[in-house]
């Protein structure tokens, strides 16, 4: 009987051995994304007005089989685009966090970076210009990151502002913080454009007022709201910088020269005019104004001001000053007087008082910079170059410098670099037609001429260095 079980048993399992099993396991390998990030830039710097391009597809890489792929590209945490090819066109100041997620139906892949839209016009030396029939230009070289220069750009302000047509006469130039000023006689006005992209942002004009033709702007580089706008005609305008507006002066009422000097420190600013009918200095804090006419003898008579700039640093100033062809030098502290115990005006606070032995004859007309840190003025007569250190009681007869690469070069500004490591000077040349502006660097301590920069502007009117 046990023999008939085990019998029965053994039939089963051949039974079972002789069923195929067809029964198959399709294996799908991912394919996953990769994207070769140690071959691409983790930030990009443009300028404004150009294009960032990047083509993502090179460095994608997928592990088993090519599949369809599909790109997002975000910008400043936006959707921008779902091309393979980024294209930005770079038009808004700024620092923008950039990614793209590339795709296919089994995994996905990121790329993040960022993307510096920075300005062409960020910190530079900026140079205003006019034609022979008056047209103005802006002209622009900046200074890059690693401290280099680049090339002058002419143009700046037609080329930012398509359609605009900006008046001829330019006559002065200032910044404030995040914008530029600049003063026409032609059409009586302050044009404000935004120091970063040139483009314009506002048109002072003030047409109730028949004898306003500004040639001076004592603008200060701070959050002060008002500064003084000289016009021709020796009369004083308040300019409002931040409403955008020309107003009375309810202060300085008298008749101003154009040579002035001003001072911003860092609580109060000094603003120093001369009044051409009181033959003196006067000095506006910006509320009230300090008429000096007890100076004995030195301004008693009928002086014409040569020159007025910052001697130490943030301490004094110095007049210059001409009558009957000799020229006086009277150096004062910035705050004019001295003080006694109460606060009390006890005394003029001269500084330097003496007649200068001048050969040859400087004049109120010649382009001056002051170096306070040098203890200089530096001042040019056609094509030569002239310092004179403040001590000394006669200017020089031999020149520092003298631009002589270029034929019949007329200098007709100058400037100094912020640190005043640098004297930047403009010339022109009037016997040659269309850009005709030299710009000319030298070593303020050396006169070593460090570059020179041939046909960028116009008659250079203003020399600046621009910064950010």
């Amino acid at each position: 009987m046990k023999w008939k079980y085990l019998y029965i048993w053994l039939i089963g399992l051949l039974a079972i051995g002789c069923f195929d099993d067809d029964t198959t396991v399709d294996t799908v390998r991912i394919s996953e994304i990769a994207i070769d990030t140690n071959s691409l830039q983790k930030e990009y710097n443009r300028d404004k007005n150009q294009t960032l391009v990047i083509d993502i597809t090179p460095y994608v890489t997928q592990k088993e089989k090519d599949l369809p792929l599909t790109f997002q590209w975000d910008m400043d945490y936006k959707f921008y685009s779902d091309s393979s090819v980024l294209y930005v066109d770079c038009q808004d100041l700024g620092t923008f966090p950039m990614r793209v997620k590339v795709s296919n139906e089994h995994s996905s892949a990121f790329y993040e970076f960022k993307l510096h839209i920075n300005s062409p016009y960020e910190e530079g030396i900026t140079v205003l210009s006019e034609s022979g029939d008056g047209t103005g230009m802006l002209s622009f070289m900046r200074q890059m990151a690693d401290g280099t220069m680049g090339n002058f750009e002419t143009h700046c302000l037609t080329m930012n502002n398509p359609g605009e047509v900006f008046p001829k006469s330019p006559t002065d130039m200032a910044k404030r913080l995040s914008q530029l000023f600049i003063s026409y006689k032609n059409d009586p006005s302050v044009y404000v454009v935004n120091a970063k992209t040139f483009e314009l942002e506002n048109i002072v004009k003030a047409p109730e007022f028949s004898d306003f033709l500004p040639v001076v702007m004592m603008l200060p580089d701070n959050e002060a709201r008002t500064a003084v706008a000289i016009s021709e005609n020796g009369k004083v305008y308040n300019l409002a910088s931040m409403e955008g507006l020309i107003l009375t002066h309810t202060i300085l009422t008298s008749t101003y020269s154009s040579v002035q000097h001003s001072y911003f420190g860092g609580y109060q600013p000094y603003y120093y005019l001369w009044d051409v009918n009181q033959h003196t200095i006067c000095y506006y804090n910006g509320y009230t104004a300090e008429y000096c006419q007890y100076f004995g003898p030195i301004w008693n008579g009928d002086h014409d001001v040569i020159a007025i700039f910052e001697n130490e640093k943030g301490s004094s100033f110095t007049v210059l000053t001409e009558l009957n062809g000799e020229i006086w030098k009277t150096s004062l502290s910035n705050t004019i007087y001295k003080l006694d115990d109460n606060y009390q005006k006890a005394s003029v606070d001269y500084r330097d008082v003496q007649r200068v032995i001048a050969n040859p004859v400087l004049k109120k007309e010649d382009p001056k910079v002051a170096s306070p840190s040098y203890q200089c003025l530096f001042y040019a007569q056609g094509n030569k170059i002239y310092r004179w250190y403040y001590s000394s009681t006669s200017f020089p007869t031999e020149s520092w410098a003298t631009i002589d690469d270029i034929s019949n070069a007329e200098i007709t500004t100058m400037a100094i670099s912020p640190d005043e490591s640098q004297v930047y000077v403009g010339a022109y040349r009037s016997d040659e037609s269309g850009e005709n502006g030299y710009i000319y660097i030298y070593d303020t301590r050396t006169g070593r001429l460090i570059n020179s920069y041939k046909n960028v502007a116009y008659k250079p009117i203003k020399i600046m260095y621009k910064v950010k």
